[in-house]
């Protein structure tokens, strides 16, 4: 008995629907890992509100680290101090690069504002308050950025995201969120002028898209926040356009 042939249309149709269907139960695995990290991470620790997670034993100067970063924190006028925070470390690039949502391991630190409301930071040498930067390159800036810089930066992230909602990469410019994160985490470690004179000159390290540096960023949030005595609730409100800040930087003071 012969079988009828499939029709061409069909088959690429049935190929379309299986492609499909395992698309969607990859994804579907994939938000369940991510919603579920702690698994993945075989030791914890818990100080005040903060709560972390490592692949590898934590060491006790974590206390130290989280009190510098409850102090960094005291910049922003969004965090509460009640609010529960969660902390992945991820000596292990993998976990980085799973957990991060960018799908590489070259960040100091991610924050899931989307889904958890988590933060992972890569591996960190926390008796010495420092990351380990990928491939043991130099840390740029690395004074102004210890680990705790890092740690502080991306609950900031979160932060904003329980202030403003889930949406607010989409919604708000790469130099608000960034800037604002970078101001917070420093806690007032930045020159204000020294940095705008290197901006007006065209400086590197004020130059994002070369330096990947956020000092840019931290420029324009800092000027309306200190300078212009905007609250940050008008600055989300209402960004200025970045080309005018940019203009009103390199104007004479």
């Amino acid at each position: 008995m012969t079988r009828p042939a499939i029709r061409p249309g069909r088959a690429i149709a049935v190929f379309l629907k299986t492609c499909l269907a395992g698309l969607l139960a990859a994804a579907t695995l994939y938000v369940v890992i991510c919603a579920f990290p702690e698994p993945a991470f075989a030791y914890r620790s818990s100080y005040q509100n903060y709560h972390v997670w490592s692949d590898r034993p934590i060491p006790g100067e974590i206390t130290d680290v989280l009190d510098d970063v409850t102090r960094r924190l005291r910049t922003s006028s969004l965090h509460e101090r009640a609010v529960p925070v969660e902390i992945f470390f991820c000596n292990d690039d993998w976990r980085l690069w799973l957990y991060g949502r960018h799908f590489h391991a070259r960040m100091g630190g991610a924050a899931d504002v989307w889904l958890t409301r988590q933060v992972f930071i890569r591996a960190s040498d926390i008796p010495a308050n420092r990351i380990l930067p990928p491939e043991g390159r130099p840390l740029a800036d690395a004074d102004q950025r210890p680990l705790s810089y890092f740690i502080a930066h991306e609950i900031t992230h979160v932060d904003v995201s329980r202030a403003f909602g889930r949406t607010v990469m989409l919604r708000y410019p790469r130099w608000l969120l960034e800037g604002y994160a970078d101001y917070v985490g420093k806690a007032g470690d930045f020159d204000f002028d020294a940095n705008r004179d290197l901006f007006a000159l065209g400086t590197w390290a004020l130059d994002h898209d070369r330096s990947g540096l956020y000092r840019e960023f931290h420029l324009k949030v800092a000027y309306l926040l200190d300078r212009k005595g905007w609250t940050l609730q008008q600055v989300f409100a209402n960004p200025p356009d970045e080309q005018e800040l940019d203009a009103r930087l390199r104007a004479a003071p």
